[in-house]
């Protein structure tokens, strides 16, 4: 279950042309997609330019039950739904939608266990400098309790808080969210399928995470959970995903034919699993940590890292001072070494689990 690739928004979109009757359409795919999703986790709309259906494959049911929509009984999005329902719920919207109809959105997302809490991880990769075209946006969040990690490119040059929110990679405790979501109330999941090594995890003396195997219920009071979410938005972003697929970039479009035969073949999660590493070690994870020989500091550096560390600095804004002195280059040469040792313990763990 953790650690697999999840699709957790989608859209899909056909350009109307005058042929396509989108009141009937409509009417036929609110008639599917409200059998397997509530409410507030599906649209099907359109205007006089397009037809978009939008909904998180993570949030599929079997059934939806009036009792259970009455009562809000929450259901968390943290797994895809069996290959083969989610496969005919494409060919659902296909057979509406035709071979014109393409992907205009979509976010892929990983859970992943940490050994520590999952907000001390993110807190202190919030102080590592992702590469170019991403930054870290302002609207990142520090709470203690819960922390946020936006990174995403800026849409126009020298303006920071003009973030580009149709491509963003968000990290955050997942256990926090649904605390916050729930106020508390909910204290385990329902319907988890664990693997071998994850029940073998849980198990152990030194884990605290309860999991009832016979009910598939897992407690997450003590769960530490990372998520990282990736957001693509639009073909000039999505057309990155499209060349993964293909393995081709003379495709730039991601058609919803191509995303249900990958399906079919059973090699969509692989490859999007594949793109979603290489952009993880492309942008945040670029320094290898088989190189950490390398990096050695000298007694001043040792100093500033202690202090780093002591303190909760984060390094980087201290850059302005040495830019009025007109000591920026020695700064960044030696800030990335001791930002590096400062949290290459977090770093390492995260490199690890995503297996970059």
């Amino acid at each position: 279950m953790f650690g697999n690739i999840l699709i957790d928004k989608l859209r899909i979109s056909l350009k109307l042309d005058g042929v396509f009757d989108p009141y009937n359409a409509k009417k036929i795919l609110d008639n599917v997609m409200s059998k397997h999703f509530r409410k507030s986790n599906y649209t099907v709309n359109y205007d006089k330019s397009y037809f978009r259906v939008t909904f998180t494959p993570t949030l599929y049911l079997d059934e939806v039950r009036e009792e259970d929509e009455e009562k809000y009984t929450p259901i968390f999005n943290m797994q895809m739904p069996k290959l083969l329902k989610f496969l005919f719920l494409l060919k659902q919207i296909y057979e509406v939608l035709g071979d014109n109809a393409t992907i205009t959105w979509i976010d892929i997302a990983k859970d992943i266990i940490t050994p520590l809490d999952a907000n001390k991880y993110i807190k202190e990769l919030s102080k590592w400098k992702p590469k170019y075209p991403y930054n870290k946006s302002e609207y990142t969040s520090k709470t203690n309790k819960y922390v946020t990690l936006t990174l995403s490119p800026r849409k126009r040059k020298n303006v920071i808080d003009c973030k580009n929110k149709n491509r963003v990679m968000t990290f955050y405790s997942k256990a926090s969210e649904i605390e916050a979501k729930t106020k508390g109330n909910t204290r385990f999941i329902n319907n988890v399928t664990l693997s071998e090594e994850e029940k073998e995890l849980f198990s152990r003396e030194d884990c605290n995470v309860e999991y009832d195997a016979e009910n598939g219920r897992l407690f997450f009071h003590d769960l530490n959970l990372l998520r990282c979410e990736q957001r693509y938005k639009y073909s000039n972003n999505i057309k990155r995903i499209t060349h993964v697929l293909t393995d081709s970039k003379d495709v730039d479009k991601l058609t919803l034919r191509l995303l249900i035969e990958l399906l079919r073949k059973d090699e969509l999660y692989k490859k999007l699993d594949e793109f979603y590493t290489e952009e993880l070690r492309k942008y945040v994870f670029y320094h290898d940590i088989n190189e950490d020989k390398d990096i050695n500091l000298n007694k001043h550096e040792e100093i500033v890292k202690d202090c780093v560390i002591e303190y909760d600095l984060d390094i980087t804004d201290y850059q302005c001072l040495f830019e009025e002195f007109g000591f920026k280059d020695k700064f960044l040469y030696s800030m990335k070494k001791v930002l590096y040792r400062s949290i290459s313990d977090y770093y390492r763990d995260l490199y690890r689990k995503y297996e970059i």
